[in-house]
């Protein structure tokens, strides 16, 4: 098992890929990936570190995920922000005020499944990855039959203690009169994939929850099959990581000798290793590693163990590795709501997105007057 360390490097790390040993099945569900509000003007060392010279403040989109399966039935994975997200708990929005953040919120999710036609009432059950404001919306605005979906420990720390903070919470209208469940990942129907224990949803291996705590108490994740013959997944990270470069690149997706950028509409070969290697040395970090660590958590060791997993499955080729604030998923080649992204694995996008975010970085650094040589 590979760990990652503060400084980036990782212990045990033998290379290559391992076998996640994910149960087989025939069994595949639909994904659409919505995109209705993001969160602006957040303070990068608020979320990540150390910091990297002239990249300051992080803006990026909030996900989340319609899952329908064969039998009909529909979960959400995460609900994104709620559209009148002023009406907060106080504690939040004074947050807000404090750090600067700017959420924004087109419509709420049960608005956007009205308005295509799927409609609000087929949502069977709301999957939260965690209790943080920029995931659980407006469960209110859902009937009462569809019920709340929650990862370990939550009802302990959210419903009978004090859990809520100005990262996160419930309110009282999220729960009231509706079924809160809770996955105590003891449960019978639980396998391991990769080093993540893994509760299989539906009972047919096309949804898997998986406990990944560290960021927020009951954090989870979801690996879902997008096909099969052959079998392909997509990994919903949540905030695993905020930022694909805080776990790649790794000892199982190296930094590539080229990446593609776009720039001015032409894409431009960019080899990215000495660059690399400079401003990760410059700042006590393994060339090796990831860019970044999360600056924050609820429990930090965990937080690493959890991306050291993640890891793992990510150096899985048939993996598509989707965090919730993934600024590479509004490229124009992504599929969105109401379009499935089923399909990802022979449109190549699992390889084409990998390193985005290096460019994203890039444009960042030279416009606010940053040298970056060789570009």
């Amino acid at each position: 098992m590979a760990q990652q360390q503060a400084n980036g490097t990782f212990k045990n790390a033998k290379g290559g890929r391992i076998d996640l040993n994910i149960p087989p099945s025939s069994i595949s569900v639909s994904v659409k990936v919505i995109d209705v509000a993001s969160v602006n003007n957040v303070p990068t060392n608020a979320i990540f570190t150390p910091p990297v010279k002239g990249v300051n403040v992080y803006s990026a989109p909030s996900f989340c995920f319609l899952i329908e399966h064969p039998s009909g039935r529909k979960v959400l994975f995460d609900l994104a922000i709620r559209k009148d997200w002023e009406n907060l708990a106080p504690a939040i929005t004074e947050r807000f005020k404090k750090v600067g953040h700017e959420p924004v919120a087109e419509k709420n999710v049960s608005e956007l499944l009205d308005d295509s036609g799927v409609g609000k009432e087929s949502i069977n059950a709301v999957i939260w990855s965690h209790a943080h404001w920029d995931h659980t919306g407006d469960m209110s605005t859902f009937p009462a039959h569809t019920d709340l979906v929650v990862g370990r420990g939550f009802k302990d720390h959210f419903l009978r203690g004090d859990g809520n903070s100005a990262l996160g919470g419930i309110l009282a209208s999220d729960v009231e009169g509706r079924e809160v469940r809770e996955i105590t990942f003891k449960e019978p129907e639980v396998v391991q994939i990769g080093h993540f224990p893994a509760y299989d949803y539906f009972k047919d291996g096309s949804v898997y929850l998986l406990d990944s705590p560290g960021h927020c108490v009951g954090h989870l994740c979801a690996l879902v099959r997008t096909s099969t013959s052959p079998d392909t997944f997509v990994f919903m990270g949540g905030d695993a990581a905020h930022h694909c470069g805080e776990f790649r690149p790794s000892q199982y997706v190296p930094l590539p000798d080229t990446i593609t950028l776009k720039r001015d509409n032409r894409h431009t070969p960019f080899c990215p290793g000495s660059w690399y290697d400079d401003i990760q040395i410059s700042r006590h970090r393994d060339p090796k590693g990831p860019l970044w660590q999360p600056s924050f958590g609820h429990n930090m060791e965990e937080v690493m163990t959890t991306i050291g997993y993640m890891q793992e499955c990510d150096g899985d080729d048939n993996v598509f590795v989707i965090l919730a604030h993934d600024n590479a998923l509004r490229s124009p080649n992504i599929p969105m709501f109401p379009d499935p992204i089923n399909n990802w694995k022979s449109r190549g996008l699992g390889t084409e997105l990998k390193w985005n975010w290096i460019g994203e970085i890039l444009s960042t650094m030279e416009t606010n007057g940053e040298k970056v040589q060789g570009v």
